[in-house]
């Protein structure tokens, strides 16, 4: 008996060794990556972010799970450039796409050279970047980095699958089906887009998840772009709050739920613990949606609310859950982060203005400094009253603005003057001087087109 005992013991040892060893092996496998993209998010439309009255729980507990940003910054006020920084590791001055509109802010006030509006192909991008390392690629939702149907789509640049992206940057026909939107069918009268995006995510995950090979999904809502259309229940709901917008309300929520199936299958499918997880915004809220004080003006501007937003990131087991860092983040170092995440090799010649930030987020280096960060944006979008040519530089606290219709320079600290209220050119020149030696220094570099302003015309003689 005493001998059974100690061959069953044995054996149970050796079997809790296997196990180990497995679990182990499993997970040294190279992480799959959701990257999860929202249009028009603003940075503080989630609870996590103290927004007093959105429901958004499953993104709430993603950040519970991980860290979350405060100060993270979109590439660009407005969406198509954000997102080729994004895909690209590039500032959009050093990419030349710095514009979704060719315009010159009311055809008089500045003279400029026409830029491209498509991300060039030549671009070799994160997707690519990934491909190449044998990872499974999918993409979903909204593209918005090409004219037209031209052969500048998701599988021209790196992504074996999309659904739904196009040259579209909105639903045209709106978010309830029928879409009749390039690359997705239409589906029931009624339908949601959020709800049938998550659907067609899902659906490639379980393609992806039947073979060996890791993924990168890169699912990109449309949604809370305008225009504002949420399931009547849930504008109901939000008008019942209070909100400034309950039809954006309902929309956040409906994003949050479908956030949420995301995380589930992750769960049901045993992947989440060896799944990174992204979530963030292409540019500051909209002004008619969202409320983001004490963030100054909104999607459009160089100011805070135009190009902050929310940023949170999860991987179990790394990343310590509930931490939260301050420190300056740019939608270019998602490239350089996530193949350092995944173990790849730095593409430097690629990802030129992407910064490596995985010791900040494994903890090996809490006092990580980004350094300087560079928007490039010389155009006025037509309909929006609110935005005007500039360019902007960020290193450490201090924020550097130049406009170009008029020539005015503006400096902030941001530790201090979170909301832009204190222009400090006029006390202090010197820092004023140096920021903007730093800007034009690298806008040469990237031989980045910069508006002349044009002589006004003469007041006419009053007769």
């Amino acid at each position: 008996m005493k001998v059974y005992q100690k061959i069953t013991v044995c054996l149970f040892m050796v079997s809790v060794f296997m196990i180990r060893e497995i679990v182990a092996a499993e997970s040294s496998q190279p992480p799959n990556v959701l990257f999860i993209l929202v249009d028009d998010l603003g940075w503080k439309d989630l609870g996590s972010y103290g927004h007093p009255l959105h429901e958004t729980p499953n993104i709430d507990q993603l950040a519970a799970g991980g860290m979350r940003f405060t100060n993270a910054y979109a590439a660009c006020p407005i969406c198509a450039p954000s997102r080729a920084a994004i895909m690209t590791g590039k500032f959009p001055s050093n990419t030349g796409f710095v514009d979704n509109f060719i315009s010159q802010l009311d055809g008089e006030t500045l003279q400029r050279a026409p830029e491209s509006q498509f991300m060039k192909l030549e671009e070799v991008t994160l997707a690519e970047a990934f491909k190449a390392e044998g990872y499974q690629t999918g993409f979903v939702g909204k593209w918005h980095l090409s004219q037209e149907m031209e052969a500048r789509q998701p599988n021209d640049q790196g992504f074996d699958v999309n659904v739904a992206g196009s040259f579209w940057g909105r639903p045209l026909k709106g978010f309830f089906s029928p879409y009749q939107m390039p690359n997705l069918e239409d589906g029931p009268n009624g339908e949601y887009l959020p709800d049938r995006l998550t659907l067609e995510a899902i659906q490639i995950m379980d393609d992806f998840s039947e073979k060996d090979n890791p993924w990168l999904l890169y699912m990109s809502y449309y949604t809370v772009h305008a225009p504002f259309h949420s399931k009547p229940e849930k504008t109901k709901k939000y008008a019942e709050k209070g909100a400034k917008n309950p039809r954006y309300g309902g929309m956040v929520e409906s994003l949050d739920e479908n956030v949420g199936r995301l995380f589930t299958w992750l769960e049901e499918k045993g992947l989440r613990e060896n799944t990174v997880v992204v979530f963030t915004s292409d540019n500051g809220g909209h002004l008619p949606a969202t409320n983001i004080d004490p963030l100054r003006s909104y999607k459009g501007a160089l100011y805070e609310g135009g190009i902050r937003v929310p940023c949170i990131i999860e991987w179990p087991g790394v990343i310590e859950s509930g931490s939260v860092s301050d420190m300056p983040i740019h939608g270019v170092d998602f490239f350089a982060t996530l193949l350092a995440m995944a173990g790849l090799p730095q593409q430097p010649e690629n990802h030129q203005d992407s910064v490596n930030f995985l010791p900040l987020l494994k903890g090996e280096d809490p006092n990580l400094q980004r350094g300087p960060m560079i928007w490039h944006y010389p155009v006025g979008v037509p309909h929006i009253a609110h935005s005007h040519p500039g360019s902007v530089i960020r290193d450490g606290d201090w924020k550097y603005i130049r406009f170009y219709a008029d020539g005015r320079e503006e400096l902030y600290n941001l530790k201090d003057d979170i909301g832009e209220t204190m222009n400090l050119v006029a006390t202090m020149p010197e820092k004023a001087a140096e920021m903007k030696a730093q800007l034009d220094g690298t806008l040469k570099v990237h031989e980045a087109i910069i508006p002349i302003a044009v002589p006004g015309k003469p007041p006419q003689r009053t007769r």
